[in-house]
């Protein structure tokens, strides 16, 4: 360990999840007048309005992007972010989850999609969410600290949306299905960043990439019922070997610890960090060790399909599973790999 190593408590652990829920609590109720106000500003003169059946949705995008990567990223540098930024946070939560239906559900190509992500000044919109997509990105274009930087990230997100159609081939191989598991959460993760006035130096760029592909190997732990059926294969219903992803994910937790403990920020700061990030790489792991109990004799994944969806979806409701929950936060938040 460097000698900005640190050792974080349990008490350290209780104090900063007490702060993250009573945070949410507070954000919930905001956002739940919030949203509708900001959509129905942003439709205002387009062809339709936006069903309420997406709100959920984009709450859940915010939720992620507002607390795990752009307010964690100022709580480690010890910045508050301003009023615009989290005015494009919002947006930028309202764009995500419609831009990700683009490829989900087919409604344009993947050349439109391109060409839109490359100049919305070019697309001539043919249905309210392409209106509404062009909105939202104009706007965002005209509010961003660095209008390209945002662009080419964009289409990175893009490119790897459009690299993730390979997951519904039963026959990826695990070396490309993982490059696309934290390329698409990654550049998902930097384009948040893009909307901040501050935009992270290589050492935290550096960090960022295991972070992402931490937080999206959580996802698809918890979504393994959902993707199954939906036929889509992730690394925990496509390669059900639980012992080596959980080895992997624990080498991944320390490559992440110590890249964090080498970051030029005060030790407070880091520690937040830490524990914010590792509560929800707390579920993943909580969520992979029941998979592996569940499908620990079961090697073709078609089988998933046949099991009860109680035993494959992680309840984390229960108070044993709070508590394990809060000690595994605490042990991944001090796990160097030794």
């Amino acid at each position: 360990m460097s000698n900005h190593s640190y050792h974080i408590s349990l008490l350290n652990t209780l104090e900063q999840l007490y702060t993250l829920f009573t945070r949410l609590k507070k954000q919930n109720r905001y956002i739940q007048h919030q949203l509708p106000a900001v959509i129905d500003q942003l439709q205002k003169g387009l062809s339709s309005t936006l069903a309420p059946k997406h709100f959920p949705r984009i709450i859940k995008y915010w939720q992620l992007g507002l607390n795990i990567v752009c307010n964690n990223f100022y709580t480690l540098t010890g910045s508050v972010l301003s009023a615009g930024e989290q005015e494009r946070i919002l947006l930028l939560s309202i764009f995500g989850p419609l831009y990700d239906d683009l490829f989900d559900d087919n409604t344009m190509t993947p050349a439109r999609i391109e060409v839109f992500s490359n100049n919305p000044e070019k697309l001539q919109p043919v249905n309210f969410e392409e209106e509404l997509l062009c909105a939202i990105y104009l706007k965002l274009l005209a509010s961003v600290p660095d209008r390209e930087r945002f662009r080419e990230r964009l289409l990175q997100v893009y490119k790897w949306q459009k690299e993730s159609l390979k997951q519904r081939d039963p026959f990826i191989a695990e070396k490309t299905l993982y490059e696309i598991t934290y390329q698409k959460s990654y550049h998902s993760i930097l384009l948040y960043h893009t909307v901040l006035d501050q935009y992270p130096h290589a050492q935290v760029l550096e960090m960022l990439y295991p972070v992402a592909g931490l937080l999206q190997l959580t996802n698809d732990a918890f979504d393994v019922y959902k993707d199954s059926k939906a036929g889509v294969y992730t690394i925990p219903d496509r390669f059900m070997d639980y012992r080596k992803i959980k080895k992997h994910f624990l080498n991944e937790i320390a490559d992440v610890n110590r890249k964090l403990n080498a970051l030029p920020y005060l030790q407070p700061n880091r520690k937040k960090y830490a524990i914010t990030i590792h509560c929800l790489n707390a579920m993943g792991w909580i969520a992979l060790d029941q998979l592996g109990q569940v499908l620990k004799d079961v090697k073709d994944p078609a089988v998933i399909n046949t099991i009860d969806k109680k035993q494959l979806i992680c309840d984390m409701d229960t108070l044993p599973r709070k508590i394990k929950w809060i000690r595994q936060v605490q042990h991944l938040s001090n796990y160097s790999g030794n």
